[in-house]
């Protein structure tokens, strides 16, 4: 269904056949903008096979497939990114970025489609945001890794000198350092996601891994290697013991940057910084020419970038009871702000995204 001669179609994982399936990698191939493996049909696929609530919006423009928008519909009709928490990017897979999404979208039961990471350069996306675009950083190894690092020492000179010295030092231990790009060791897996959680634990983060799927996910990313999508992990131990490791996915040109950790009694050695561009060495060598690492103003995020898109959140709704309540929330936080309560003028809307996180964790 639809408008502006838009049709759409709203199919499960079934329902991507192979002249589907044609189309979805034809698009990839000619927009650089969906190198990121979250683009490719391999992830939705994935998080198909933990989520029944996985579906596919197909859109047609004159009888032909403009586009697709992979996501997850859950039970409350609300829409959302596909892969859900565990998703840092999202857009309409296709070569058209003007789509409208809202008309290919009118008619088809959604009441709500609440999007975080969309594509800034999507119309749709950009219109209905709720607010400026925001930068996801990227290190461009398109130019050598040495292009590459200095990039990264004209931005940010003693950043860059400070990790040439850790480099340094973990270099002249010699044979106690052990660097593994590709570690395939289901022990250093499980090593990295129990410390992950830890992390979540102690930082009072909401535990992405709390719910069953998005753990058997990550586990099913981590078997598989393809060019088009592959589980990465990569460690560095320093006399025998697991000093940093990450944990991401990688698709023919991109590497996105997930889930590091580090043990914080070799945090002056800085082995997860180390280990870092060992990965963007390695990975310039083989084809991949960027590492996403997502939005956010980290510092290290920005010492490790020379490039960046944008990304955007917002909603698109239709009347509806999904709708309704969230028009709710948004009056009782317009209330709170408007009350000289302090910081506690600021309680109902951190309430609210906190559900909506844990409403996505859980497929709710």
């Amino acid at each position: 269904m639809g408008g502006q001669n838009m049709q759409t179609d709203i199919v499960t994982i079934d329902g991507i056949g192979a002249p589907e399936r044609q189309a979805w990698n034809g698009f990839r191939s000619q927009n650089p903008s969906l190198a990121s493996p979250y683009f490719s049909l391999a992830f939705t696929e994935a998080m198909a096979r933990r989520r029944n609530d996985t579906r596919i919006a197909i859109l047609h423009r004159n009888g032909t497939i403009a586009g697709f928008l992979p996501l997850h519909l859950s039970r409350s009709g609300v829409a959302r990114p596909i892969g859900g928490p565990l998703g840092d990017h999202h857009g309409l897979i296709t070569t058209t970025p003007d789509l409208d999404v809202e008309a290919a979208l009118a008619g088809t039961g959604f009441g709500l489609f609440a999007y975080h990471g969309a594509l800034a350069d999507q119309a749709s996306f950009a219109r209905a945001s709720s607010g400026p675009a925001e930068i996801s950083w990227v290190s461009d190894l398109s130019g050598g890794y040495e292009s590459f690092l200095g990039d990264c020492a004209r931005e940010d000179p003693k950043a860059m000198r400070n990790i040439r010295a850790r480099q340094r030092k973990l270099a002249e231990m010699g044979d106690d350092v052990v660097f593994r790009i590709d570690d395939r060791r289901p022990e250093a897996f499980r090593a990295v996601i129990e410390t992950k959680r830890e992390q979540y634990r102690r930082t009072n983060a909401l535990d992405v891994f709390a719910a069953g799927w998005a753990r058997l996910a990550i586990e099913d990313l981590f078997d598989s290697d393809t060019p088009e999508l592959s589980g990465m992990l990569s460690t560095v131990e320093i006399n025998g013991r697991l000093a940093a490791a990450h944990f991401g996915m990688r698709s023919e040109r991109v590497l996105h940057y997930w889930f590091p950790v580090y043990w914080p009694e070799f945090s002056k050695l800085g082995p997860g910084l180390t280990l870092y561009l060992e990965i963007a060495r390695h990975l310039e060598a083989r084809g991949v020419d960027q590492i996403h690492l997502g939005p956010g103003d980290y510092d290290f995020k920005r010492r490790l970038s020379n490039a960046g898109f944008g990304v955007v959140t917002g909603r698109l709704e239709r009347p509806s009871i999904a709708h309704a309540l969230v028009q709710t929330g948004q009056m009782i936080d317009g209330l709170a702000q408007a009350l000289p309560l302090g910081r506690v003028s600021n309680w109902p809307a951190k309430a609210f995204r906190r559900l909506d996180k844990w409403a996505a964790v859980h497929a709710f």
